[in-house]
């Protein structure tokens, strides 16, 4: 995001926001795009690394979109903090740790209702994931010192390796350009969509209020009738 286009004391419109998403998009496209080219002509290291850097820039269209929706029901955000995570490694590979499978210690927790052990386990998997991602981008570009000799980036960054966040990507792709189009609707039909989050909030503290100690059941109540919603005003 350019920030000579947002003004820290004046929200910018929402508008201003889908541009960048969409900029972000194309950017991550092609970021992929030339992954797989150097990947296909036996450059696996730069290759993981241009994959790396879509994936961040993928992470930032989850938080465009979550500013994006806090003006539109009139929330205070806190535009420094969310440019500031813009140039975060670290922001945005913990944005990205949502969009993961999670690990058996938390699926353990959740199952047992421990939903606090369930957050901290989060946590460190969201810290565990950046390091390993940062860790792996850092290896696709220097010379390193490991076990008392050096190694290059086309020795730790494997063929298995570079599958792995190659297909990470086309996943994470994905979820970026479903997050875009929200934000394409969101900017076309502002009052519809801002009737449908406050809908959301709202049922989401009563049913908190409902069930507080079934935080699960209660969420897929709610993403049962958030859906719900959405299909009976595709259909009308």
């Amino acid at each position: 995001m350019d920030k000579e286009l947002v003004n820290l004391d004046q929200p910018p419109a929402v508008s201003i926001l889908v541009r960048g998403a969409e900029k972000t998009f194309e950017n991550a496209e092609s970021l992929y795009r030339e992954a797989e080219i150097l990947r296909k002509a036996a450059a696996p290291a730069r290759a993981f690394c241009l994959h790396q850097f879509s994936l961040e820039e993928c992470s930032k269209i989850e938080n465009l979109a979550a500013w994006a929706v806090g003006l539109l029901l009139g929330d205070q955000v806190d535009q420094k903090k969310v440019l500031a995570a813009f140039a975060r490694h670290s922001a945005k590979n913990k944005t990205n740790a949502y969009m993961l499978e999670r690990s058996e210690a938390e699926k353990d927790a959740k199952a047992r209702g421990d939903w606090k052990a369930a957050l901290n386990e989060f946590k460190k998997f969201q810290l565990e994931f950046h390091e390993k991602s940062n860790d792996a981008k850092n290896a696709s570009l220097y010379v390193d010192w490991i076990d008392g000799e050096f190694v290059a980036p086309k020795e730790r960054i494997t063929k298995e390796v570079l599958t792995e966040i190659s297909e990470r990507n086309q996943f994470f792709l994905g979820y970026a350009h479903n997050g875009l189009r929200m934000l394409q609707r969101l900017e076309k039909t502002p009052e519809e969509m801002r009737d449908l989050f406050v809908d959301f909030v709202e049922s989401a503290e009563k049913l908190r209020e409902e069930k507080p100690d079934d935080p699960l059941g209660a969420m897929n109540e709610l993403l049962s009738r958030f859906l719900d919603v959405g299909r009976h005003k595709r259909k009308s």
